[in-house]
C-alpha cells in the first residue's frame, strides 16, 4: 500500500533531466541470436504498419508513439520497438524510427514508464550491440533511461514488471560498465527470483505465458553476463527449474495450458525456449516433479490432461488471476478438445469480466457465483483456498472453499486416469446448493454431437454423464490470442450435490 500511494503522488522529472552530458566508455556484451517472433511492422516508401494483440495500424509520415486508440497495452507494445529484432528493416530504417521516438521523449509529448523503458532499453541494447559504430546520440539516451528507471522502480506492481526493471538494469549496467547500477539490480534480482520463482519451478503468477517470459529473460541473462558475475549461479538454478516445469507442462504439440492470463503470440514458445537453452547448454533439471504451483499435467496413452489445483496467485498479487480453481484442459492425440476460454483483452470491460469467471473454465459454478472475487481489470477480493488431498500418476483429488462464503459448500473434484479412459467426480459438501453447474468448453474444431445420454466428439470421443439433471449447449467466444475470437461450444451440465463424469476416448 506504500508504493501504491508513493507512485501515486510520485512526481516523475522530464527526460532531459535524467540525461547527463559525459557518457561513460560502453561495453560489447555476447548476446546469441534470439528464438524467432512474428514480424511487427511493416514498412512501405514512407508508410509504417503496425501489428500487436491482433490489431493493425498504418501511419504515413511519422508514427504516433502515444497512440492509444487501441488501448494502453497496444501502445505499450508500440513502444517497446520490437520490429529491431526483424531482419527484413534496415538498420537506417531502424536508427530513424528510434530517434523519432526519443524526440517525442525530449519534447515530453511521450512521457517515461517504468515497463515500456525496461523492455525499450533491452532491445536498443541488442540492436547497438550489432553495429559497427553504435549511436553514441542513441547510448546517451539509453543511459538517460536507465538513470530515470534506477529511480522509478515498480515497487506498486511488483511481480514481472519488477524482474523486468531489474533485467533491464542489469544490461544496462554491464553494459555501460555501471558498478551502481549493476549493485542494484542484483540485489533486486537476487531477492525477486527467490520470491518469484517457486520450489517446482514456475513463476508465481501462475501464468504458462508470463513464465515463458521471465524464463526468456534469465536465458538472456546467462547469455551476455561475464562468467565472474555473483548472479549466474541463482539464475542457472532458476533457469534449470523453469525450463523443467516449462517442459512438464507443454503439450505434445507445443501447446502451453492458457491458465489465469495466457495467450498466443505474446511470449517465445515453449520449444523455442528450450532450444535456446541448449544452445546456452542449459538443460532442465533433472527428476523434476510439480508441487508447490498447483498445476499437473497427466499423459496417459491416448490424452493429455492439464489440471489447475493453484491457487490464484501470490496473495500480494494476484491480478493476472482467474476464478478457474480445479479447471482442466484435455487434448487427445496431440490436438485440443476441452480448454479454457481465454484471454483476449487487458481492458476493464465485460469481456475482460466474463474470461476471468467460473463460467469461463471447465469448473463448477455454484449458485451463478464465481469461486473467488474478481472485479476490474485485475482486481481479486474474496479467494478460493485450494487443497489437495491426493496426487500419484493416475489419480489426482483436490478441493477448494471458493463456495464456503455466504453458501457454506465445499467443491472436491477427483481426476482418475486410465489409459482410454478419464473419469470425473464432482462432490459439493454442506449445504444443498440452489444450481450447481459444471461446464465444459470445446476447443472450434472439435465436432459436438448429443445422442441419447451421452456427448460425442469427433466420432471418436464419448462422455457420459451420471447425476446430472439437465444438459445444455450454447455458444462462447473462444481466445485465439488479444482482440481475436473463434465461435465454439460450451455444454453445461447441471447437477445438485455429485456429477460422475467419464470421457472414453474409442468408442
Amino acid at each position: 500500500m506504500a508504493y501504491q500511494l508513493k507512485n501515486r503522488f510520485r512526481r516523475v522529472g522530464p527526460f532531459m533531466h535524467y540525461l547527463q552530458a559525459d557518457l561513460p566508455q560502453a561495453r560489447r556484451l555476447a548476446f546469441s541470436p534470439v528464438p524467432k517472433t512474428n514480424p511487427v511492422l511493416k514498412i512501405s516508401e514512407n508508410h509504417y504498419t503496425f501489428s500487436f494483440l491482433n490489431q493493425e495500424k498504418s501511419y504515413t509520415g511519422r508514427v504516433n508513439w502515444g497512440e492509444e486508440n487501441y488501448g494502453k497495452l497496444w501502445n505499450y507494445n508500440l513502444q517497446y520497438v520490437d520490429f529491431l529484432r526483424q531482419q527484413d528493416i534496415s538498420d537506417d530504417a531502424k536508427l530513424m524510427l528510434l530517434y523519432d521516438l526519443y524526440e517525442e521523449l525530449k519534447k515530453g509529448t511521450l512521457r517515461l514508464e517504468p515497463y515500456p523503458v525496461s523492455l525499450r532499453v533491452m532491445n536498443v541494447i541488442r540492436f547497438l550491440h550489432q553495429q559497427t559504430k553504435p549511436s553514441v546520440r542513441l547510448q546517451g539516451w539509453i543511459y538517460g533511461e536507465i538513470n530515470y528507471l534506477s529511480r522509478n522502480l515498480e515497487y506498486h506492481l511488483l511481480g514481472n514488471h519488477l524482474l523486468e526493471n531489474g533485467f533491464a538494469i542489469l544490461m544496462a549496467g554491464y553494459y555501460f560498465q555501471n558498478r551502481q547500477w549493476i549493485g542494484q539490480a542484483e540485489k533486486l534480482l537476487a531477492v525477486e527470483l527467490e520470491e518469484q520463482i517457486l520450489s517446482d519451478g514456475a513463476h508465481f503468477e501462475l501464468s504458462p505465458m508470463y513464465h515463458q517470459i521471465i524464463l526468456f529473460r534469465v536465458l538472456e541473462a546467462l547469455d551476455y553476463l561475464p562468467i565472474e558475475s555473483k548472479l549466474n549461479p541463482l539464475l542457472l538454478e532458476k533457469a534449470k527449474k523453469m525450463l523443467a516445469w516449462l517442459q512438464a507442462m507443454t503439450f505434445s504439440n507445443g501447446d502451453i495450458p492458457h491458465f489465469n492470463d495466457s495467450a498466443d503470440g505474446i511470449a517465445f514458445n515453449s520449444l523455442g525456449l528450450i532450444d535456446y537453452a541448449r544452445k546456452l547448454n542449459i538443460l532442465p533439471e533433472n527428476n523434476h516433479q510439480l508441487g508447490v504451483s498447483g498445476y499437473l499435467l497427466f499423459r496417459l496413452g491416448m490424452y493429455e490432461c492439464a489440471v489447475d489445483a493453484a491457487a490464484i496467485g501470490p496473495s500480494y498479487q494476484p491480478g493476472h488471476g482467474h476464478a478457474d480453481a480445479l479447471s482442466f484442459i484435455l487434448y487427445a492425440n496431440g490436438r485440443p478438445l476441452l480448454v479454457e476460454a481465454g484471454t483476449s483483452t487487458y481492458n476493464d470491460c465485460p469481456q475482460r469480466q466474463l474470461e476471468r469467471s467460473t463460467r469461463s473454465h471447465n469448473s463448477v459454478e455454484v449458485n451463478g457465483q464465481n469461486q473467488s472475487e474478481v472485479y476490474g481489470a485485475f482486481r481479486v477480493g474474496r479467494r478460493a483456498t485450494v487443497n489437495i488431498h491426493e496426487v500419484g500418476d493416475d489419480v489426482l483429488a483436490a478441493s477448494h472453499d471458493g463456495y464456503k462464503s455466504p453458501f457454506g459448500i465445499t467443491h472436491r473434484r477427483k481426476f482418475q486416469f486410465e489409459n482410454e479412459r478419464l473419469t470425473i467426480i464432482d462432490t459439493l459438501s454442506g449445504k444443498k446448493a440452489k444450481e450447481a453447474i459444471a461446464s465444459f468448453h470445446f476447443h472450434p474444431d472439435v465436432i459436438v454431437n448429443t445422442e441419447a445420454d451421452q456427448i460425442v466428439l469427433n466420432d471418436d470421443t464419448v462422455i457420459h454423464f451420471e447425476g446430472a439433471y439437465n444438459l445444455t449447449s450454447e455458444s462462447y467466444q473462444f481466445s485465439i490470442g488479444f482482440n481475436q475470437t473463434l465461435s465454439a461450444t460450451v455444454l453445461r451440465v447441471y447437477f445438485t450435490t455429485k456429477l460422475h463424469t467419464t470421457i472414453n476416448f474409442k468408442r
